[in-house]
Protein backbone atom coordinates (compact mmCIF):
# COMPACT_ATOMS: atom_id res chain seq x y z
CA UNK A 1 0.00 0.00 0.00
CA UNK A 2 1.40 3.56 -1.23
CA UNK A 3 1.72 6.06 1.73
CA UNK A 4 -1.05 8.05 -0.28
CA UNK A 5 -3.23 5.10 -0.63
CA UNK A 6 -2.66 4.44 3.50
CA UNK A 7 -3.30 8.06 4.21
CA UNK A 8 -6.61 8.76 2.35
CA UNK A 9 -8.01 4.80 3.93
CA UNK A 10 -7.03 6.65 7.77
CA UNK A 11 -8.32 9.76 6.84
CA UNK A 12 -11.53 7.79 5.38
CA UNK A 13 -11.57 5.34 8.91
CA UNK A 14 -11.97 8.61 11.03
CA UNK A 15 -14.58 10.49 8.88
CA UNK A 16 -16.46 7.20 9.02
CA UNK A 17 -16.12 6.62 13.19
CA UNK A 18 -16.89 10.71 13.60
CA UNK A 19 -20.23 9.83 11.13
CA UNK A 20 -21.49 7.43 13.40
CA UNK A 21 -20.51 8.53 16.47
CA UNK A 22 -22.69 12.34 15.57
CA UNK A 23 -25.66 10.32 14.63
CA UNK A 24 -26.28 8.06 17.38
CA UNK A 25 -29.23 9.18 19.07
CA UNK A 26 -28.14 9.82 22.65
CA UNK A 27 -30.58 12.01 23.54
CA UNK A 28 -33.11 9.25 22.28
CA UNK A 29 -34.92 11.80 19.60
CA UNK A 30 -36.12 8.48 17.53
CA UNK A 31 -35.48 10.10 13.89
CA UNK A 32 -31.75 10.71 13.28
CA UNK A 33 -31.29 6.87 12.38
CA UNK A 34 -34.17 7.34 9.19
CA UNK A 35 -32.80 10.73 8.35
CA UNK A 36 -28.54 9.49 8.61
CA UNK A 37 -29.50 5.66 6.55
CA UNK A 38 -31.07 8.23 3.84
CA UNK A 39 -28.48 10.49 3.85
CA UNK A 40 -25.41 8.02 3.31
CA UNK A 41 -27.73 6.35 0.85
CA UNK A 42 -27.68 9.30 -1.29
CA UNK A 43 -24.34 10.89 -0.02
CA UNK A 44 -22.48 7.48 -0.52
CA UNK A 45 -19.85 8.03 2.48
CA UNK A 46 -19.15 9.65 5.41
CA UNK A 47 -21.76 12.93 5.37
CA UNK A 48 -18.71 15.56 7.00
CA UNK A 49 -16.49 13.92 5.19
CA UNK A 50 -18.15 14.68 1.85
CA UNK A 51 -18.95 18.36 2.88
CA UNK A 52 -15.75 19.17 3.61
CA UNK A 53 -14.08 18.00 0.62
CA UNK A 54 -16.57 20.56 -1.39
CA UNK A 55 -15.96 23.37 0.99
CA UNK A 56 -12.40 23.09 1.21
CA UNK A 57 -12.11 22.88 -3.03
CA UNK A 58 -14.79 25.85 -3.57
CA UNK A 59 -13.58 28.20 -0.54
CA UNK A 60 -10.67 30.22 -2.02
CA UNK A 61 -8.30 31.99 0.33
CA UNK A 62 -9.76 34.94 1.81
CA UNK A 63 -13.30 34.09 0.36
CA UNK A 64 -16.31 35.12 1.83
CA UNK A 65 -19.31 32.71 3.61
CA UNK A 66 -22.56 33.05 4.75
CA UNK A 67 -23.88 31.02 7.31
CA UNK A 68 -27.24 30.96 8.73
CA UNK A 69 -28.48 30.20 11.64
CA UNK A 70 -31.23 30.84 14.46
CA UNK A 71 -34.19 28.38 15.65
CA UNK A 72 -36.35 29.77 18.06
CA UNK A 73 -37.66 28.35 21.19
CA UNK A 74 -40.43 29.77 23.30
CA UNK A 75 -42.00 30.84 19.92
CA UNK A 76 -45.55 31.74 21.46
CA UNK A 77 -43.91 34.89 23.09
CA UNK A 78 -42.96 37.70 21.36
CA UNK A 79 -40.93 36.23 18.45
CA UNK A 80 -38.95 33.63 20.85
CA UNK A 81 -35.33 33.27 21.71
CA UNK A 82 -32.33 31.02 20.27
CA UNK A 83 -31.88 27.54 21.15
CA UNK A 84 -28.39 26.65 21.95
CA UNK A 85 -28.24 24.09 18.70
CA UNK A 86 -26.89 26.17 15.58
CA UNK A 87 -25.79 29.31 16.93
CA UNK A 88 -22.69 27.04 18.32
CA UNK A 89 -22.48 25.18 15.69
CA UNK A 90 -21.92 28.51 13.97
CA UNK A 91 -19.62 29.69 15.37
CA UNK A 92 -17.27 26.58 14.78
CA UNK A 93 -17.63 26.55 11.27
CA UNK A 94 -16.81 30.27 11.37
CA UNK A 95 -13.88 29.22 12.86
CA UNK A 96 -12.78 26.53 11.17
CA UNK A 97 -13.04 27.92 7.43
CA UNK A 98 -11.01 31.21 9.00
CA UNK A 99 -8.15 28.43 10.14
CA UNK A 100 -8.43 26.77 7.04
CA UNK A 101 -9.14 28.96 4.15
CA UNK A 102 -8.38 32.91 5.59
CA UNK A 103 -11.86 33.03 5.49
CA UNK A 104 -14.62 35.79 5.82
CA UNK A 105 -17.96 34.81 7.64
CA UNK A 106 -20.93 36.91 7.57
CA UNK A 107 -24.04 35.75 9.74
CA UNK A 108 -27.33 37.23 8.95
CA UNK A 109 -29.85 36.75 11.64
CA UNK A 110 -33.06 38.34 13.17
CA UNK A 111 -32.05 40.51 15.82
CA UNK A 112 -33.64 38.35 18.41
CA UNK A 113 -31.17 35.86 18.19
CA UNK A 114 -28.29 38.01 17.18
CA UNK A 115 -27.16 38.27 21.18
CA UNK A 116 -26.70 34.31 21.67
CA UNK A 117 -25.16 33.68 18.13
CA UNK A 118 -22.61 36.92 18.85
CA UNK A 119 -22.48 35.14 22.65
CA UNK A 120 -21.16 32.06 21.06
CA UNK A 121 -18.80 33.28 18.27
CA UNK A 122 -17.26 35.34 21.20
CA UNK A 123 -16.86 31.92 23.45
CA UNK A 124 -15.28 30.13 19.97
CA UNK A 125 -12.30 32.88 20.09
CA UNK A 126 -13.78 35.05 17.30
CA UNK A 127 -14.64 38.84 17.77
CA UNK A 128 -18.10 39.90 16.28
CA UNK A 129 -19.00 42.96 14.28
CA UNK A 130 -21.76 44.33 13.14
CA UNK A 131 -22.20 43.65 9.64
CA UNK A 132 -24.18 47.42 8.93
CA UNK A 133 -21.63 49.64 6.62
CA UNK A 134 -18.63 47.45 6.52
CA UNK A 135 -17.43 46.40 3.09
CA UNK A 136 -15.50 42.82 3.28
CA UNK A 137 -13.17 44.28 1.26
CA UNK A 138 -11.75 46.38 3.80
CA UNK A 139 -11.38 43.24 6.28
CA UNK A 140 -8.13 41.73 6.23
CA UNK A 141 -8.35 37.77 5.47
CA UNK A 142 -7.91 35.37 8.03
CA UNK A 143 -8.71 38.24 10.96
CA UNK A 144 -10.42 36.45 13.54
CA UNK A 145 -13.55 38.04 13.64
CA UNK A 146 -16.80 37.21 12.14
CA UNK A 147 -19.69 39.69 10.58
CA UNK A 148 -22.84 39.58 12.66
CA UNK A 149 -26.06 40.87 9.82
CA UNK A 150 -29.19 41.26 12.26
CA UNK A 151 -32.09 42.50 10.78
CA UNK A 152 -35.86 42.12 10.80
CA UNK A 153 -36.14 43.55 7.21
CA UNK A 154 -36.90 41.55 3.97
CA UNK A 155 -33.27 41.17 2.10
CA UNK A 156 -33.50 41.30 -1.73
CA UNK A 157 -31.28 38.12 -1.90
CA UNK A 158 -29.85 38.66 -5.48
CA UNK A 159 -28.44 42.07 -4.41
CA UNK A 160 -26.96 40.38 -0.96
CA UNK A 161 -25.51 37.67 -2.81
CA UNK A 162 -24.12 40.04 -5.59
CA UNK A 163 -22.87 42.75 -2.86
CA UNK A 164 -20.98 40.00 -0.36
CA UNK A 165 -20.43 37.37 -3.17
CA UNK A 166 -19.89 34.59 -0.39
CA UNK A 167 -18.09 31.44 -2.05
CA UNK A 168 -20.31 28.96 0.16
CA UNK A 169 -23.41 29.46 1.77
CA UNK A 170 -24.14 26.86 4.80
CA UNK A 171 -27.35 26.62 6.71
CA UNK A 172 -26.95 24.64 10.06
CA UNK A 173 -30.36 23.97 12.35
CA UNK A 174 -32.28 27.01 10.52
CA UNK A 175 -36.02 26.35 9.84
CA UNK A 176 -36.70 25.68 6.40
CA UNK A 177 -40.29 26.42 4.57
CA UNK A 178 -42.13 23.03 3.90
CA UNK A 179 -44.51 22.59 0.99
CA UNK A 180 -47.43 25.09 2.14
CA UNK A 181 -44.79 27.86 2.88
CA UNK A 182 -44.98 27.57 6.40
CA UNK A 183 -42.07 27.28 9.02
CA UNK A 184 -42.82 24.57 11.70
CA UNK A 185 -41.24 23.73 15.28
CA UNK A 186 -40.56 19.67 15.86
CA UNK A 187 -43.72 19.76 17.47
CA UNK A 188 -45.48 20.84 14.30
CA UNK A 189 -46.41 24.68 15.85
CA UNK A 190 -46.03 27.24 13.06
CA UNK A 191 -42.84 29.70 13.92
CA UNK A 192 -43.29 31.66 10.51
CA UNK A 193 -43.72 34.95 12.62
CA UNK A 194 -40.32 34.07 14.35
CA UNK A 195 -38.31 34.44 11.02
CA UNK A 196 -36.61 36.99 8.25
CA UNK A 197 -36.60 35.64 5.16
CA UNK A 198 -33.34 34.49 5.17
CA UNK A 199 -33.87 31.02 3.53
CA UNK A 200 -34.14 33.35 0.51
CA UNK A 201 -30.01 33.75 0.52
CA UNK A 202 -29.96 29.76 0.29
CA UNK A 203 -32.46 29.04 -2.51
CA UNK A 204 -30.71 32.41 -4.35
CA UNK A 205 -27.09 31.06 -3.91
CA UNK A 206 -27.98 27.28 -5.29
CA UNK A 207 -29.59 28.90 -8.21
CA UNK A 208 -26.54 31.06 -9.11
CA UNK A 209 -24.24 28.06 -8.69
CA UNK A 210 -23.05 28.78 -5.27
CA UNK A 211 -22.63 25.77 -3.38
CA UNK A 212 -24.58 25.08 -0.53
CA UNK A 213 -24.65 23.28 2.41
CA UNK A 214 -27.65 21.98 4.69
CA UNK A 215 -27.05 20.77 8.52
CA UNK A 216 -29.96 19.46 10.34
CA UNK A 217 -31.28 16.64 12.81
CA UNK A 218 -34.91 16.63 12.32
CA UNK A 219 -35.75 16.91 8.53
CA UNK A 220 -37.46 20.62 8.97
CA UNK A 221 -33.99 22.65 8.38
CA UNK A 222 -32.95 24.43 5.60
CA UNK A 223 -31.59 22.06 2.85
CA UNK A 224 -32.99 18.92 4.13
CA UNK A 225 -35.12 18.75 0.93
CA UNK A 226 -33.50 15.60 -0.04
CA UNK A 227 -34.86 13.59 3.35
CA UNK A 228 -38.70 14.76 2.69
CA UNK A 229 -39.98 11.44 1.54
CA UNK A 230 -38.84 9.89 4.69
CA UNK A 231 -39.62 12.64 7.05
CA UNK A 232 -43.02 12.62 5.79
CA UNK A 233 -43.18 9.00 6.47
CA UNK A 234 -40.46 8.09 9.80
CA UNK A 235 -40.86 11.58 11.79
CA UNK A 236 -43.76 12.81 13.95
CA UNK A 237 -45.47 15.47 12.37
CA UNK A 238 -43.49 15.00 9.04
CA UNK A 239 -46.71 14.34 6.69
CA UNK A 240 -49.36 16.10 9.09
CA UNK A 241 -48.29 19.20 11.49
CA UNK A 242 -51.54 20.27 13.25
CA UNK A 243 -50.86 23.44 12.88
CA UNK A 244 -54.15 24.15 10.58
CA UNK A 245 -51.49 24.10 6.84
CA UNK A 246 -52.49 21.21 6.09
CA UNK A 247 -49.25 19.49 5.22
CA UNK A 248 -46.12 18.29 7.18
CA UNK A 249 -43.12 20.06 9.06
CA UNK A 250 -40.77 18.17 6.17
CA UNK A 251 -38.14 21.35 4.70
CA UNK A 252 -38.39 21.41 0.97
CA UNK A 253 -35.26 23.61 0.04
CA UNK A 254 -32.18 21.35 -1.13
CA UNK A 255 -28.72 21.30 -0.21
CA UNK A 256 -25.34 20.90 -2.17
CA UNK A 257 -24.56 18.86 0.63
CA UNK A 258 -26.47 16.97 3.47
CA UNK A 259 -25.28 15.96 6.58
CA UNK A 260 -27.72 14.99 9.39
CA UNK A 261 -26.46 14.75 13.07
CA UNK A 262 -28.05 13.68 16.27
CA UNK A 263 -27.25 17.72 17.56
CA UNK A 264 -27.19 19.61 14.63
CA UNK A 265 -23.64 21.08 16.07
CA UNK A 266 -22.38 18.07 15.76
CA UNK A 267 -22.46 18.54 12.32
CA UNK A 268 -20.48 21.01 12.09
CA UNK A 269 -17.91 19.70 14.44
CA UNK A 270 -18.02 16.76 12.13
CA UNK A 271 -17.02 18.78 9.01
CA UNK A 272 -14.72 20.99 11.04
CA UNK A 273 -13.01 17.63 12.27
CA UNK A 274 -12.97 16.71 8.43
CA UNK A 275 -11.17 19.71 7.56
CA UNK A 276 -8.62 18.80 9.95
CA UNK A 277 -8.09 15.73 8.68
CA UNK A 278 -7.84 16.67 4.66
CA UNK A 279 -5.56 19.99 5.57
CA UNK A 280 -3.58 18.30 8.14
CA UNK A 281 -4.00 21.00 10.91
CA UNK A 282 -5.09 20.21 14.31
CA UNK A 283 -5.88 24.00 14.83
CA UNK A 284 -8.42 23.85 12.12
CA UNK A 285 -11.10 21.85 14.48
CA UNK A 286 -11.50 23.58 17.84
CA UNK A 287 -11.08 22.07 20.89
CA UNK A 288 -13.62 20.42 23.40
CA UNK A 289 -12.99 22.65 25.77
CA UNK A 290 -13.11 25.62 23.28
CA UNK A 291 -16.47 24.60 21.76
CA UNK A 292 -18.48 23.98 25.67
CA UNK A 293 -17.10 27.35 26.28
CA UNK A 294 -19.17 28.79 23.24
CA UNK A 295 -21.71 26.36 24.81
CA UNK A 296 -21.54 28.36 28.13
CA UNK A 297 -21.37 31.71 26.95
CA UNK A 298 -24.51 31.14 24.37
CA UNK A 299 -26.62 29.57 27.47
CA UNK A 300 -25.19 33.13 29.42
CA UNK A 301 -26.63 35.08 26.83
CA UNK A 302 -30.22 33.41 27.09
CA UNK A 303 -29.45 30.23 24.54
CA UNK A 304 -32.06 27.50 25.50
CA UNK A 305 -31.77 24.20 25.02
CA UNK A 306 -34.46 23.09 22.29
CA UNK A 307 -35.52 19.97 23.88
CA UNK A 308 -36.46 21.50 27.46
CA UNK A 309 -36.81 24.97 26.72
CA UNK A 310 -34.03 25.36 29.62
CA UNK A 311 -31.43 28.20 30.07
CA UNK A 312 -28.73 25.66 30.84
CA UNK A 313 -25.68 24.01 29.07
CA UNK A 314 -27.25 21.05 27.16
CA UNK A 315 -27.94 20.75 23.28
CA UNK A 316 -31.09 19.10 22.58
CA UNK A 317 -31.64 17.25 26.06
CA UNK A 318 -27.45 16.47 26.13
CA UNK A 319 -25.91 18.20 28.95
CA UNK A 320 -22.29 19.33 28.57
CA UNK A 321 -20.63 16.70 30.25
CA UNK A 322 -21.63 14.46 27.65
CA UNK A 323 -21.61 16.62 25.30
CA UNK A 324 -17.93 17.53 25.63
CA UNK A 325 -17.58 14.09 25.76
CA UNK A 326 -18.48 13.42 22.43
CA UNK A 327 -16.47 16.51 21.50
CA UNK A 328 -13.69 14.88 23.01
CA UNK A 329 -14.14 11.34 21.41
CA UNK A 330 -14.63 13.44 18.12
CA UNK A 331 -10.96 15.48 18.57
CA UNK A 332 -8.51 12.48 19.28
CA UNK A 333 -9.88 10.33 16.68
CA UNK A 334 -8.60 13.70 14.73
CA UNK A 335 -5.83 13.56 16.68
CA UNK A 336 -4.55 10.12 16.15
CA UNK A 337 -4.76 10.03 12.71
CA UNK A 338 -2.25 13.45 12.18
CA UNK A 339 0.22 12.09 14.61
CA UNK A 340 0.79 8.93 12.78
CA UNK A 341 0.87 10.61 9.30
CA UNK A 342 3.51 12.68 10.98
CA UNK A 343 5.33 10.03 12.61
CA UNK A 344 5.39 11.25 16.04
Amino acid sequence: MTSSVAADTAILTAAETIDRLTNLDFPRRGAIAALHDEARRLVGGPLGLAAAREALARTPDGAVIAILTGFPEFPWIRRGVAETDGPVGAAVLARSFIKARRAIPILPCEPHFAAVIEAAVRGIGLTPIAATGVDTKSLHPGDPVCLIEATDDPIDAHRWLAARAPALVIAIERPGRASTGVYHGMSGRDISHCLNNFEDLFLAAAAAGIWTTGIGDGGNEVGMGRLRDVVRARVAGGASCGCGCDGGIAAESVAASLVTAVVANFGATAIAASMALLTRRLDVLPTAALELRALEASVAAGGVDGQHNECVASVDGLAAPAYGAVLALITDTVDRVLRERSGS
